[in-house]
């Protein structure tokens, strides 16, 4: 009965147990009963990493050392381990395996086996030798079976805790993590909870830079002296960088035997390593390394569970992090363009309301930033008189038609100030917003450009009334020299006669260059006019032609003449046009000798349609692009030293290319230094009778 009571004792411990621990308590304290007789009981369990058996609870040895370890191949306890049955010894001081210690009886070694695995032994002497009968071992069996489903129970319980903490562990750390957008912070906090989450004394995180294909050592945890922050490693290199560039963890048992340790790292003493990416999906963003300082720390399958559930959410709260302190960044260098822009910068909604405004807004118009916001922009800084016109564009900025005017706006003293307007839609993710207007004070400018205008109109007028007043005298000198020339012909004093000769080519020169300012200066003052009329083109090529044959001659040139039989009528100012072909035929004279000069002329289009196409084509010295960029500029030539060895005053091409775009058309000019010029003079085939006061841009 006492041995029932005993038993009964045993399997209501056993049962109450929660822990791995209590279980062992409870197995050793219910079989250690004077009922039962037993002289020492102990319940050892296997270390699975090193195979050792453990001691975990023990009575009847008063000296039984805590946590005795028995390593495998000893002891009569490990042949359980080796083939899952019971074994009794009648004597253990007759067996080979025996180890001295407190007993010289008998003795039991019961296999305990939880969730079929092979996790302890339970170990039962008895001072006397042949103490155990069959009875005693059933007892024994039936204990260690109890025990293993406890302790199966405990260790399945304590799996689940350890999962749900670290479930609950991560979950914290995930939001912990999310709630952190700078990146900086970010990155310390992902590493120290890592560090924390796997119970490791070291770890180092890096991130990816893709420009330069490198990891860069971010953040790092007790890493020896040396602080490793901003040491870059390309894909490959050391732990991480193998890691980085195949996508997959890495365990390294001692990583100063690894044969891929960058140099890098080669005085840091660490054993045992575990690395992970970071992905997002095949997105690297880094990678993360744990070391620990204990020399028996290795990291198994469960370790690198833990990093795989931790990894990626590392790697989407990094991303994160990354893309809001870019996104940051870019606003900031956005708004540094804005404030710092001397043009004055409004933003508004889609109710013409303002949003925002930048400093040269509150200079420009005198409302401080605080004045304006929430307020309708066109109350504010437009006329009764220039107030539809306003709401018009903004209106037409808003429907995303870009708006670009010049225009009068109000300061807040109600003065008016002349502005160039830039209007722009602001369209954020596809959807309308707003709009985002310029304003470019052009008072200044404007003011200078009819300052300019005025001058400019001035020296035309006195250009051209002094031209009308030297043309009365030069006229008159012209017509006597022509006289008296032919009255000393009729005397016979040819000496006298080349004088008054030189005296006539002057006056003609004059009276020629007098007449070029007259051209330009009527011009730019927008009082030529243009008389059109229909001719043949085949006459007015020949007439052209033959009016510089004495040029051509000069510098022995050849002048060849091509398309004018085949190139029909043209509508247009039938002395202009001549002016101008005469002005490139004497230019292609002038600065080619001993070679050929190509005169064509051709059209694109039909007669009365299309346009009429010259080309004067030399082989003469040619020009530089510098050359070219001044060459149709008043009184300009290509060089300096050009007009003192070719002569010219520089205002025939200036006069063609004005006389090209008063009649809707151009010139142009290709040319190569030492090989030649070619001048293309295009004109429509019908010039309109009165060309737009547009058609006198600028060069």
């Amino acid at each position: 009965m006492k041995r029932e009571n005993a038993l009964l004792r045993l399997s209501t411990g056993i049962a109450e147990a929660e822990s791995e621990t209590d279980v062992c308590s409870a197995v050793v304290a219910g079989l250690y009963d004077a009922a039962l007789g037993y002289d020492f009981v102990a319940v050892l369990l296997v270390d699975q990493a090193t195979g050792d058996r453990v001691l975990v609870a023990s009575e009847g040895w008063k000296d039984a050392p805590p946590g005795l370890r028995i390593r495998p191949g000893q002891g009569l306890s490990e042949l359980p381990l080796l083939d899952g049955r019971i074994h009794y010894t009648p004597r253990v001081t007759e067996e080979t395996r025996y180890l001295p210690t407190r007993n010289e009886g008998s003795e039991a070694d019961v296999p305990i086996l939880a969730n079929r695995e092979l996790v302890g032994v339970l170990v039962v002497e008895s001072n006397r030798p042949d103490a155990f009968d069959e009875d005693d071992l059933k007892i024994l069996t039936a204990a260690a079976n109890q025990a293993g489903i406890a302790i199966g129970r405990a260790r399945l319980l304590r799996a689940e805790r350890a999962r749900a903490d670290e479930q609950e562990a991560l979950r914290a750390t995930m939001a912990d993590l999310a709630g952190r957008l700078d990146l900086g912070t970010l990155l310390k906090a992902v590493l120290e909870r890592a560090v924390r989450l796997l119970g490791v004394s070291h770890g180092e995180l890096a991130i990816y830079d893709a420009e330069t294909e490198e990891l860069e050592i971010v953040a790092n945890h007790n890493i020896g002296r040396k602080d490793t922050t901003g040491t870059r490693m390309k894909l490959g290199e050391g732990a991480m960088g193998h890691a980085a560039r195949t996508h997959e963890p890495l365990l390294i048992p001692d990583y100063r035997e690894w044969s891929g340790r960058s140099a890098q790292y080669a005085a840091v003493d660490f054993h045992a390593v575990m690395v992970a990416p970071l992905l997002i999906g095949g997105h690297l963003v880094g990678a993360i390394a744990f070391m620990d300082k204990d020399p028996a720390r290795q990291f198994g399958p469960e370790d690198l569970r833990l990093l795989n559930l931790f990894a990626p959410q590392a790697a989407i709260a990094i991303e994160n992090a990354r893309l809001f302190t870019a996104a940051q960044h870019q606003r900031q260098y956005f708004q540094e363009l804005v404030d710092n822009n001397p043009v004055a910068i409004v933003t508004l909604n889609e109710h013409h309301d303002v949003v925002s405004c930048n400093p040269s807004f509150e200079k420009l118009y005198g409302y401080t930033q605080a004045e304006v916001v929430g307020r309708n922009l066109d109350d504010l800084i437009t006329t009764e008189a220039s107030r539809a016109e306003a709401v018009r564009y903004t209106k037409q900025a808003l429907e995303q038609r870009p708006v670009e005017v010049i225009s009068q706006r109000r300061h807040k003293d109600g003065t008016l100030v002349d502005v160039e307007v830039l209007g722009v839609p602001v369209i954020v993710n596809g959807k309308r917003v707003g709009l985002m207007a310029l304003y470019h004070d052009i008072t200044a400018l404007l003011k200078a450009r009819r300052e300019a205008e005025e001058a400019s109109r001035a020296k035309s007028q006195f250009l051209a009334s002094v031209s009308h007043e030297l043309r009365t005298p030069l006229n008159a000198i012209i017509g006597y020299s022509e006289l008296l020339g032919e009255e000393v012909e009729e005397l016979g004093v040819a000496q006298l006669g080349d004088d008054l000769g030189r005296i006539h080519a002057s006056g003609r020169l004059l009276l020629s260059l007098i007449n070029d300012i007259l051209d330009l200066s009527k011009v730019e003052a927008g009082k030529m006019e243009i008389h059109c009329e229909t001719f043949p083109l085949a006459p007015l090529v020949k007439e052209a032609a033959a009016t510089v044959g004495p040029l051509v001659e000069k510098n022995a040139n050849r002048l060849v003449v091509e398309g004018a039989a085949a190139a029909g009528t043209m509508h247009a100012d039938r002395t202009k046009l001549m002016q101008m072909l005469l002005n490139l035929l004497s230019n292609a004279c002038k600065f080619t000798r001993q070679g050929t000069i190509t005169f064509s002329v051709s059209r694109d289009g039909a007669d009365g349609d299309g346009r009429v196409v010259f080309r004067v084509r030399d082989t003469g010295i040619g020009m530089t692009e510098e050359q070219m960029g001044k060459l149709f500029q008043a009184f300009s030539q290509a060089e300096a030293s050009t007009a003192s060895r070719y002569g010219g005053t520089g205002l025939g091409l200036a006069i063609t290319k004005r006389f090209s775009r008063l009649m809707d058309g151009d010139v142009v000019v290709e040319s190569t230094p030492g090989t030649g010029s070619t001048f293309t003079l295009t004109l429509p085939a019908v010039v309109r009778d009165s060309a737009p006061a547009g058609a006198l841009g600028g060069d």
